[in-house]
């Protein structure tokens, strides 16, 4: 439905996909015919670089042997290969380009955005109201968002014209049991790290299956403190990520010139490992555990992780709540989400509510409004 829509013409789809549910092979699917149709290049936008990567690791891994060259754009590469990119686009080279939102910042890039075949939005939910949905109103490129609680975004999404154009997946293309759900009641004011024993069972039980286990936690600060208590307890190397850390060593030189940027001090954890170490960790190793904050809810998808515990689980919203439980239960294995809840007083007040808003007319895109920059 979605391909023969673009085909004739209409240019804004909402691809409606409950967490989990094998949304990237859709995308993927709509992607290379769009790309071999039109004979021209895709762009997939997602709001995190480690969703970056996995999108780009699924694209190459199903394209393996056909010649059609996936590229990555974000903060993380540097600006020669940046430029290696655009002149692969150029040259018609690459099919298949996969970014962060960091792209609709600058001009050049937004500029690529615009002139491909088609513009995938993965997990639209995730990106910025001010720095990034407003942005989106102003490209040309066709625009497939994809959500799995777009009722959140119902506002933006039907001013641009996606939200009337709804396609719900109605099946899985692979089979996964349900995730059992437990909540468990904590104290109010608890600090994360004594929450945790009430979930030892849990965690206990999936180490023993060999078991990926992702613990969150609702600040940046909170998850060294969170990842030291765990390796105490349990006697096992603990991985962190947050939005802070850099993604490579190189990454940190170049931001670290910047003004404002304190070179001496990187914000990674106390061993100084970026964000692709502490992740090529945690997928090498089973059983192993991730402290996080909700950053891994942005669609990463990471096999035989079968356990998440969230820490003061009243403080998120429910669309991120079902986001962070859709990172386990990928596959045909048992998984269990714990939720702690009640440590804190007033919870998260924009729970259940959408807090974005656009301004533009509706069902109106293009280069006449000037929202782009």
């Amino acid at each position: 439905m979605i391909t023969s829509g673009l085909a004739d013409g209409t240019t804004e789809y909402l691809l409606k996909a409950p967490t989990g549910s094998g949304k990237t092979e859709v995308m993927f699917r709509v992607a290379l015919t769009e790309a071999l149709r039109t004979k021209s290049y895709v762009t997939i936008l997602a709001p995190t670089r480690e969703l970056v990567r996995q999108d780009a690791r699924y694209f190459r891994e199903r394209l393996a042997g056909t010649g059609l060259e996936v590229v990555e754009y974000h903060g993380g590469i540097a600006p020669r290969e940046r430029r290696t990119v655009a002149a692969g686009l150029e040259q018609g080279r690459i099919r298949f380009l996969i970014g962060s939102a960091m792209m609709l910042a600058a001009e050049e890039p937004w500029d690529i955005i615009d002139q491909g075949a088609l513009t995938v939005i993965d997990d639209v939910n995730a990106f910025d109201e001010d720095e990034h949905l407003r942005l989106l109103e102003g490209l040309d490129s066709p625009l497939l968002f994809a959500s799995a609680t777009p009722n959140e975004l119902k506002t933006f999404l039907s001013r641009i014209g996606a939200f009337e154009n709804m396609v719900t997946m109605q099946g899985m293309p692979f089979a996964s049991l349900p995730t059992t759900l437990h909540r468990i009641d904590g104290v109010w004011g608890e600090p994360a790290i004594e929450q945790l024993t009430r979930a030892e069972s849990f965690i206990r039980d999936h180490l023993e299956r060999k078991s990926r286990i992702f613990v969150i936690g609702r600040t940046r600060s909170s998850i060294a403190a969170l990842a030291a208590r765990l390796e105490a307890s349990y006697s096992i190397p603990v991985q962190q990520l947050h939005g802070e850390m850099m993604d490579t060593t190189e990454h940190h030189k170049r931001t670290s010139k910047l003004p404002g940027r304190d070179r001496k001090k990187p914000s990674n954890n106390k061993a100084g490992l970026t964000r692709i170490e502490m992740m090529r960790a945690f997928l090498e190793q089973t059983p192993s555990i991730l402290a996080a904050t909700n950053l891994v809810g942005s669609g990463l998808d990471i096999p035989a992780a079968d356990l998440i515990v969230i820490t003061d689980a009243d403080t998120f919203s429910e669309g991120e709540i079902e986001q962070l439980i859709g990172r386990v239960g990928r596959r045909e294995r048992p998984s269990d989400a714990v939720l702690i809840v009640n440590t804190s007083l007033t919870g998260n007040a924009h729970a259940g509510k959408t807090r974005r808003q656009t301004f533009a007319p509706a069902n109106r895109r293009g280069r006449s409004l000037k929202f782009r920059r």
